[in-house]
Formats: structure tokens, sequence, C-alpha cells
């Protein structure tokens, strides 16, 4: 299948999402891949879709995280109704059952870039976006809390809150920094 934009490790597990980073706003379904961290072998894929039952409305996750192995939060940017949804997604048993838990009713970006990184600080309960040179801190309701920008020229390609430090990798000449989660 392909692209993965969703890489995130639990314990035991390391998870990606496989789409076609090319559709948007598109029906089809999605992978999970759950790689063995021991041997680094797939062990399980399942094939999941985050639907509200509305065909002119469908929803493709491109950014998603892994808080462990029965939950993952995702981010959807639904450009046709200006906003993004916050999806939290749980495992029981063999299937995943989506809850949308917010929307922000707006683009946040008026150039149309995508969103390079998503995350969730669990010990806070909230999280993170990443386009270009921002980072948008979110409230798990959706309120915008505080919006963070540096000057780098380069886009941010991903980010990973973990106890009180943010990390935030850069593109074209990748460079890992970290910071501290007041």
């Amino acid at each position: 299948m392909g692209h993965g934009q969703t890489f995130s490790a639990t314990e035991k597990y390391l998870y990606v999402i496989a789409n076609n980073h090319l559709l948007t706003n598109s029906s089809k379904s999605e992978e999970i891949m759950r790689i063995n961290k021991n041997n680094l072998q797939i062990d399980k894929i399942w094939t999941f879709k985050i639907w509200n039952g509305d065909a002119n409305h469908p929803r493709y996750i491109h950014n998603a995280v892994f808080v462990n192995d029965h939950e993952f939060y995702a981010v959807f940017h639904n450009s046709a109704m200006k906003r993004f949804e916050y999806w939290h997604v749980t495992r029981h048993g063999n299937e995943w059952h989506p809850k949308e838990v917010g929307a922000s009713g707006s683009n946040f970006m008026r150039n149309g870039s995508p969103v390079q990184g998503f995350t969730y600080d669990k010990r806070k309960n909230q999280f993170y976006l990443a386009f270009n040179d921002y980072i948008l801190n979110i409230a798990k309701n959706s309120k915008l809390l505080r919006t963070s920008h540096f000057n780098s020229g380069r886009e941010i390609e991903g980010i990973s809150a973990t106890n009180h430090d943010l990390y935030v990798e850069l593109a074209e000449r990748p460079e890992l920094f970290r910071g501290w989660i007041k």
C-alpha cells in the first residue's frame, strides 16, 4: 500500500498507518500495521475507515498517534468545512471504533499547508499540530491554546510528546530538537 504518515511505538509494538498520500477526502479504507519490536516483522494488519455516515464528506487520515496497543488519536483536515477534526479510535477485540472528540472551526494555515506532524500529550491531555515552522497546542476539546513559530525556513517532518518533552524533527538537513512542555 505504501505511504506511512503515522509511526508510533508502544512497549511491545511499532504501529504504521499506511495509505495513499495522494488521496484527500477519500472514502477508501486505510491499513494499520502492527510490527513486533523483537523481530521487526509485521504481525497484524487491520483495515479501518473513519466514517461518519456522510458519503459527501468522507474521512481519510494522514496523521495519527498510538497511545497504547488499543487506542490512537487521529486528526483529519476537513477543508470543505474549514475545520480540523480530532478522533479517538479504540480497539475492541479485532475491530477499531472511531469517535470524534472535537473539531476546530478553522483551517489554521491559510496557504493550504498540510499537517506535517501530530502528537498527543498524555500527561496534559492535549494535541500538537505542526505546519511548516509552526506548532499549535490544542486542548482535547479543540480549543487553540497556543501558537509557536520559529523562522527556520524548513518544514517540520514530525513531532512527538513524551513526559515533559516535545521532540521536533526538521527536514532538509535533518535535525532533531527537544523542548520542555510547560
